[in-house]
């Protein structure tokens, strides 16, 4: 799961199986420890991006954070309303387009060797 940090930076939150549950067709529901930086981005209003792999497709899922008040226990639990759902397209990694017009040539770098 990743969310925009108060200074632009991306920060990651990897919530542990039971603690990131479907709820409805276009609703899950989520658990987070209320210390954790990824509470004070979505209660911010940040966009959530979910990454979730299912071999062996990678699925990208955007969806919008609303915390729920009087929540059980010591968790910060939101629901995450799903705006867009897509399967990423092969080669998600950076690509070394930018370095070469030739799309022939194209290849991930992070797969690649660093050029000298």
């Amino acid at each position: 799961m990743v969310t925009c940090a108060a200074d632009g930076l991306p920060w990651v939150c990897v919530p542990d199986w039971g603690e990131l549950r479907v709820i409805e067709d276009r609703c899950l529901r989520v658990a987070i420890w209320p210390d954790d930086p990824t509470v004070d981005d979505l209660d911010r209003g940040e966009p959530v991006l979910l990454i979730v792999t299912g071999s062996p497709d990678v699925h990208l899922i955007r969806a919008t954070a609303r915390r729920l008040a009087d929540a059980a226990m010591v968790w910060a639990h939101y629901d995450l309303t799903i705006t867009s759902a897509r399967i990423a397209d092969r080669g998600t990694a950076p690509y070394s387009a930018q370095l070469s017009p030739d799309t022939a040539a194209r290849r991930e770098i992070l797969n690649g060797t660093a050029p000298r």
